[in-house]
């Protein structure tokens, strides 16, 4: 079955699509043109900012980390931010102003400017702003990266991690992410992998069977390494690593991304 849908695919622009998973209120589909899986209706930003709350990040609300995993006061999580900005500095090395969009409370940005980066944190987030500010002293701006209005070509490194799934549009933040980054500087994302089997199909929540990475409102896009690889060569990137997840790894079922900025988008 093939419906119209009011959300038109954010990579390829199509209206038809085909459901996946309902979840009411929410559809999973995937485009019938390029395969790029999506929620549809859409949430507004206004909706969405509202879901990143400090229960959100503790683990007291309806969605967000759950209470076991401890999401603020789990250290080890350095270890991945760490590891992920050496992986950067394959690419463009410190120093250098490295901004992390979707920061949260700041783990990515304590990785870097340990590592020698003059780092800036964005995130719609007032709590998680506000604890990155007070209990690690980080340069942190709350709201979205086109609302950040940086300068163009500023910045050599921007990273993205677990970002684009949460954003009513992935193509308008890397587009803005060309415009701020330099030529030859280094974007680099982590995103759920559409495409990762299910490692335990009999723990699955039932309910999700038949995509069991789907998890709206929170996340309203599924990308594959082909539908990012298109997503990033039309904004003026060309990919350098792709690497998925699987088990063995508390990573299972995410994909990160290293990409340069090869061509300045026009306008």
């Amino acid at each position: 079955m093939v419906l119209k849908v009011s959300d038109r695919c954010d990579l390829c622009n199509g209206n038809a699509a085909a459901p996946i998973l309902e979840l009411p209120p929410h559809t999973i589909v995937r485009c019938t043109v390029c395969g790029l899986v999506y929620v549809t209706p859409r949430p507004a930003l206004a909706e969405l900012t509202g879901i990143y709350d400090e229960a959100y990040f503790r683990g007291t609300g309806p969605v967000g980390y759950r209470p076991d995993e401890n999401y603020i006061g789990d250290d080890t999580r350095l270890d991945i931010f760490i590891e992920r900005t050496v992986a950067v500095e394959r690419y463009r090395r410190p120093p250098g102003v490295l901004v992390d969009v979707g920061c949260a409370t700041g783990f990515a940005l304590r990785a870097a400017r340990d590592r020698g980066w003059d780092c800036l944190g964005i995130d719609v987030s007032e709590f998680a702003v506000n604890y990155a500010r007070e209990h690690y002293g980080l340069n942190v701006l709350k709201g979205t990266l086109c609302e950040a209005a940086m300068p163009s070509e500023s910045v050599d490194a921007l990273t993205m991690w677990d970002l684009l799934e949460h954003v009513p549009s992935p193509r308008k933040e890397c587009v803005e992410a060309n415009r701020v980054l330099k030529l030859g500087g280094v974007l680099a994302l982590a995103t759920p992998d559409a495409d990762c089997p299910c490692p335990s199909p009999e723990a699955c929540d039932p309910a999700k069977a038949d995509f069991w990475q789907a998890k709206p409102p929170e996340h309203l896009y599924y990308f594959s390494p082909a539908t990012i690889s298109r997503l990033l060569a039309e904004t003026g990137f060309y990919v350098v690593n792709l690497t998925s997840y699987g088990p063995g790894d508390r990573r299972l079922g995410a994909m990160e991304v290293y990409a340069l900025k090869v061509r300045t988008l026009p306008g």
